[in-house]
């Protein structure tokens, strides 16, 4: 008698895994359907190697991954630029103009020509 473990795929597949006390080994079969299509014998410390294994994998299959990484590109850097922009209630180029304060034109036709706001 042996122990199946069925392939979650279906289609008849699974491994069986048996005790053969008179080879003192473990035998690992893999079927498809009613045919056996290989074979493992499996010494009890071999066969405890592949329990570590399969524990080994199936611990780090418990771990969550961990969540993606953003990676910080120039879209990121233009929507930091943006929010900066967004936060200040005059724009830049009317502060410039506030500091340069009311320029009239003067010196008649040939003067020069200021800003007016």
């Amino acid at each position: 008698m042996g122990s199946w473990v069925l392939d979650r795929r279906g289609q008849g597949r699974g491994v069986r895994i048996t005790r053969h006390p008179d080879l003192h080994a473990i035998n690992l079969s893999v079927w498809r359907e009613s045919v056996c299509v290989g074979t493992v014998h499996l010494s009890p410390a071999d066969a405890a190697e592949v329990v570590q294994a399969l524990t080994t994998q199936l611990a780090e299959l418990a771990v969550p991954p961990p969540p993606p990484v953003r990676p910080v590109g120039r879209v990121d850097e233009l929507e930091a630029r943006i929010a900066q922009l967004e936060q200040r209630r005059t724009p830049r180029w009317r502060r410039a103009l506030d500091r340069l304060g009311d320029v009239r034109p003067s010196g008649g036709p040939g003067g020069p020509t200021g800003i007016v706001r």
